[in-house]
């Protein structure tokens, strides 16, 4: 890809997850109708087999690396170090696009003079996250909500507000938009999901530092945490009940505001 400055720079950071990466990789691969964006691959030195998948597939990558890291803010982190491209999509492993033509859609959108983060829905077991659209003029906290999987965030978002906090090992993404959004506007790509992201992931196998975190990043960056940790509380305990008995899949069919 010589010098040039991609559009996009899809982003995949795993660790021991091999079907996961490759399903993502099948996924970036399959993306038509736009050429301009390369994938570049963080892997947490996999000890199943990933880390060997990854470099068998070197070729498909534009950069990638397999070494230690500090958690997922820390190899986001490396990511972006390691990303040319002027707009960042955050695709995990087991992540993929909803469908073949998701980057052709996007791209026209990912303008120098517009919006600096460019976001939609994503889906995880039928149930969309964010539940509904998200607009501008709404709350911090609720604009937070946004899908990190199913958004384009330009790099000048970086540079103005730096990158991942390492102190946030699940909620890193609400903690960056809270930084990001006082500043930056998005536009909402309504219409059908853009990804579709793995269930089972960090933040919900770790229920109590999601919470937890979600708290801390209030308190760090809102002018009235308390109103918001109300909020996250209420919802906490109501998760927790429902996860208690056979009503939690009905009530995130109910498409309530969730923690996406």
């Amino acid at each position: 890809m010589g010098h040039r400055t991609p559009l996009v720079s899809v982003v995949t950071i795993v660790k021991n997850d091999r079907a996961g990466f490759l399903s993502t990789l099948a996924s970036v691969r399959a993306q038509q109708g736009v050429d301009d964006i390369e994938h570049v691959v963080v892997d947490g030195a996999s000890t199943d087999g990933t880390a060997e998948a990854v470099r068998a597939q070197a070729g498909s990558l534009t950069r990638w690396v397999s070494e230690p890291d500090a958690g997922i803010s820390d190899a986001f982190n490396k990511a972006l170090a390691l990303a040319r491209g002027r707009w960042l999509n955050f695709l995990n492993a087991g992540d993929t696009y909803a469908d073949s033509g998701v980057l052709a859609r996007v791209a026209p959108l990912l303008r120098e003079d517009g919006h600096a983060i460019v976001t939609g829905y994503s889906v995880t077991a039928g149930v969309r996250s964010p539940p509904y659209p998200i607009r501008n003029h709404e709350r911090l906290a609720r604009r937070a909500w946004l899908s990190h999987q199913g958004s384009f965030i330009h790099r000048r978002v970086f540079d103005a507000c730096g990158g991942f906090d390492l102190r946030f090992r699940v909620r890193m993404d609400y903690e960056l938009w809270l930084r990001a959004l006082p500043r930056f506007s998005f536009m909402f790509v309504e219409g059908p999901p853009l990804v579709t992201f793995a269930p089972g992931g960090v933040s919900t196998r770790m229920r109590r530092e999601f919470f937890a975190e979600e708290f801390a990043a209030n308190r760090l960056h809102l002018r009235f945490p308390a109103v918001a940790n109300l909020r996250v509380r209420a919802r906490e305990r109501l998760h927790a009940a429902l996860r208690a008995t056979r009503l939690f899949d009905v009530y995130r069919a109910l498409r309530l505001p969730s923690d996406g």
